[in-house]
């Protein structure tokens, strides 16, 4: 019997045995076809993702699952691998509710990896290379696994962690593993490009030189679970914990918040991509980067999830890196593509002002989007003028009466991505980005219950901010760390519990939500008032011919630090921009705020820097402080003001 018989096999019996969810979600007033689907997934899905996944494709077999340079797997293939990693697991002692620590880059042995631990029942825990070493070897200890799953370009810069923890065995794939044999060689067809950043080569042999343990190579692994007979795919319920993500870690760099998420988070998100309930373009037969981090829950739902989910094919990349990003995109011409605003930043840049790349086109790219950080109405516009000179999408239109423009979507890593990512609704791409004077906002899904909270715990009136607040079958577990999960909800006036996302946000008439900034970035004033940092950004950011990007941050005085770039082409000069800015900085704020406020105007060749998780870095900006290029706001004033002062001066006289 073959992998894909037995696999297939295990699942029909399960299915036979499947009971209904122990503790269905409730929902409150929405569309019919929202019910419906919120029902179809509570009806026999007492099963983990990995199932749902397969039951999902049994029809599209021979479809092209992954793409890994070059390299095409099918569906077929793809569950075959994910079922003799499965069986290996077991082999090795894992069962339902172990927690699996893994550190893998974006390569296909990480998706069987992950699919594999589904399927057993068992919880991906993803970490990141560049967690704090004491905080690391504290998750991995936590585990309780004895292994950890890695890839060979991620040891040197953890082997320190693992040296220290409770793991004696390390599982290691290598980013070659994958790459097509010719001759009983591994050949990359994009070597050349690699090569100029990280080249694919195999470290495995160097990892067991170095390592005190054992080290277990891709073949080994596979070979552990061969006459393993007992059962594999375990009945798990919906509510069971699928995987632990991380934040970003903006707020504690290098101590992210651990994440839990539910088999229902992912199967809700990808059921929702589909056009009989999104009512958006279906994402069929198109092709997905995964390139963002592992650990993040945006790859696994936004990439793998919702990517498997639909049919589509997910092209793999295990470089992020904002340089490697646009080689990235040459190299596997998806349609959909999610990155921040740092990155398509970056990318705009270098098709507007490099020579080398000025006179390249993108026509397979059709949704760029947006993801894990705001964007202004600046940014949008440079974005897609780019998008028209480039001619993104132009291969093959989901709208055929639309130009590609920029979609805004995601959401906090502990709603789980309730805002919508993909397609923005026909009328939006209509309106003219011209006289808009901020973005578009985020579009809820339609089985979220989203609102805007004042002090006192009452729904804020349209455009007045407050705290947002969720609930959705999407919802986290909770944290890892559970002092933190005695302060994730808030009650509203009338006593009903949401989620607190911690965000100062507000509902525009539409019912889109604009998040502004995190609620505990703000200034407290001598009288006890607070000026969030977001109005000195929205008092910026009015300018939206000529400002494109604007971020403030403290320094340990508690001084203000505003960081920003202009349009790269502007309408006004350099001087003409800058005084505009200090103009109605002065007449937005009172002295007390101006006393405190310091300006970093930034040169568009000298880009924001970036966290590892690709957002612009918070904690760098703060760590750099007040530098020489920094200029508190009242010098500015004399210099950018004073001339209007003497011109008044002389009028008056």
């Amino acid at each position: 019997m073959s992998l894909y018989d037995e696999l297939l096999k295990e699942i029909n019996t399960e299915k036979e045995n499947e009971t209904k969810c122990s503790k269905p979600y409730v929902y409150g007033d929405v569309p019919r076809k929202v019910a419906a689907a919120l029902d179809d997934i509570e009806l026999n899905r007492n099963h983990s993702l990995a199932v749902e996944l397969f039951e999902r494709n049994k029809e599209h077999m021979e479809k092209p699952a992954l793409l890994y340079r070059g390299n095409e797997i099918s569906y077929k293939e793809m569950f075959e691998k994910a079922f003799a990693y499965a069986k290996s697991l077991k082999e090795m002692g894992y069962n339902k509710g172990d927690e699996i620590p893994m550190c893998i880059t974006n390569t296909p042995e990480f998706v069987y990896l992950f699919l594999a631990t589904s399927f057993i029942g068992a919880t991906a825990n993803i970490v990141g290379e560049w967690f704090d070493k004491d905080y690391l070897k504290e998750i991995l200890n936590n585990t309780k696994s004895k292994n950890i799953f890695i890839d060979d370009i991620s040891y040197s810069a953890i082997k320190d962690s693992i040296n220290e923890s409770e793991i004696e065995n390390i599982v290691c794939f290598s980013l070659t593993d994958s790459l097509k044999d010719k001759n009983g060689k591994k050949v990359n067809p994009h070597s050349i490009i690699d090569d100029m950043f990280v080249p694919i080569e195999n470290h495995t042999e160097e990892i067991k030189k170095d390592y005190n343990g054992n080290v277990i190579d891709v073949k080994s692994f596979e070979e552990i679970g061969k006459n393993y007979t007992g059962k594999v795919v375990e009945n798990v319920d919906l509510n069971d914990l699928c995987s632990i993500t991380y934040t970003s870690g903006t707020t504690s760099p290098g101590h992210p918040k651990g994440v839990k998420q539910s088999n229902r988070s992912y199967i809700t998100l990808s059921r929702f991509k589909e056009s009989d309930v999104s009512g958006m373009p279906t994402m069929k037969n198109m092709k997905i980067l995964g390139h963002i981090p592992t650990y993040t829950h945006m790859e696994l739902s936004c990439a793998l999830s919702d990517t498997l989910y639909c049919n589509c094919t997910l092209a793999l990349e295990p470089f992020y890196n904002k340089d490697f990003f646009p080689y990235s995109l040459i190299i596997n011409k998806p349609n959909f593509v999610p990155a921040s605003a740092g990155f398509w930043g970056n990318l705009c840049k270098l098709l507007e002002f490099d020579d080398t790349w000025k006179d390249v086109n993108l026509p397979f790219l059709m949704i760029p989007t947006v993801t894990g950080e705001a964007c202004s109405i600046g940014e949008e516009k440079f974005f897609n003028a780019t998008s028209r000179k480039h001619k993104f999408g132009t291969e093959k239109l989901p709208f055929p009466l639309a130009p590609v423009t920029f979609s805004i979507g995601g959401g906090t890593t502990e709603s789980s991505g309730i805002f919508v990512t993909l397609f923005k609704a026909l009328q939006e791409k209509k309106l003219n980005h011209l006289i808009r004077k901020e973005s578009l906002g985020l579009t809820p899904h339609k089985f979220a219950e989203i609102d805007v909270l004042d002090e006192k715990g009452n729904s804020c009136k349209i455009n007045e901010p407050g705290r947002l607040v969720a609930n959705s079958p999407c919802e986290m577990i909770g944290y890892t760390d559970d002092e933190l999960n005695k302060h994730t909800h808030v009650q509203d006036a009338s006593g009903k519990t949401w989620l607190d996302l911690t965000t100062y946000s507000y509902k525009d008439r539409t019912g889109r939500i604009k998040m502004k900034g995190r609620m505990n970035s703000y200034l407290t004033l001598s009288d006890g008032s607070k000026v969030p940092y977001y109005l000195i950004e929205d008092s910026v950011l009015k300018d939206t011919k000529n400002v494109m990007s604007c971020s403030t941050v403290n320094d340990e005085e508690n001084n203000l630090i505003c960081h920003i770039e202009f349009q790269p082409h502007k309408k006004k000069s350099e001087d003409a921009a800058r005084k505009s800015v200090i103009e109605r900085i002065d007449s937005d704020f009172n002295d007390e705020v101006k006393d405190k406020l310091y300006i970093r105007f930034r040169d568009n060749k000298e880009s924001f820097p970036l966290d590892p998780s690709g957002k612009r870095s918070i904690s760098t900006l703060k760590k750099v402080g007040i530098d020489e290029k920094t200029i508190s706001f009242n010098d500015l004033k004399k210099k950018y003001l004073k001339e209007d002062a003497k011109m008044l001066k002389k009028m008056r006289s």
